[in-house]
């Protein structure tokens, strides 16, 4: 299907182009969509979203002299993701979702209170960070993408991947550190 709506760019050479950005990414972003969504469908018609919204604002990733895409491409298809989400369940809370996870293992009253109050406090150092440390950090760790898939997406080394991952925690666990300190 999507194909059809590439066929509908003005020019051979835009076509060509979509066409190039399609074959390379689709594989990294259906990957991407089925960790976040956890259902084949949702993920294909996320990829769809995707790139739909990519033909959508072509000029922007045509014109794009950065050989590797990589990075928009990761952003759109995780907020596509979020946005399925969303409609599935018309409200998604973080808070609840760890509520129901620590409540499923057990945990007693007190132990919950202690760990959504550090949960929060985390929650809150990660917004501090610059957004390239973010999104670093967010690939590895919740689209639990290596290292190695980090640095082809970003265009960095394998080694200024571990570096800047390593610098992002340090960076969080000071905030997390500063904020026992008040």
């Amino acid at each position: 299907m999507i194909l059809f709506y590439i066929s509908m760019l003005e020019t051979e050479v835009e076509r060509k182009k979509m066409i190039h950005i399609y074959e390379r990414y689709k594989p990294l972003m259906l990957s991407i969509a089925m960790k976040i969504l956890k259902n084949k469908e949702q993920a294909e018609d996320a990829v769809h979203e995707a790139f739909l919204a990519i033909i959508n604002h072509k000029e922007k990733y045509l014109q794009n002299t950065c050989p590797d895409l990589g990075v928009p491409i990761v952003i759109i298809i995780k907020n596509k993701c979020f946005d399925a989400l969303k409609k599935a369940s018309k409200k998604v809370d973080m808070i609840e979702d760890y509520e129901n996870y620590l409540q499923s293992n057990e945990v007693s009253h007190d132990n919950i209170v202690i760990q959504k109050e550090e949960y929060e406090l985390l929650r809150k150092h990660l917004l501090k960070l610059d957004e390239g440390s973010k999104n670093i950090l967010e690939m590895r760790y919740v689209l639990e993408m290596s290292h190695k898939e980090i640095a082809e997406i970003t265009g960095f080394s394998l080694e200024n991947i571990n570096k800047k991952i390593v610098r992002a925690k340090d960076r969080v666990r000071k905030l997390y550190a500063e904020g026992f300190e008040q």
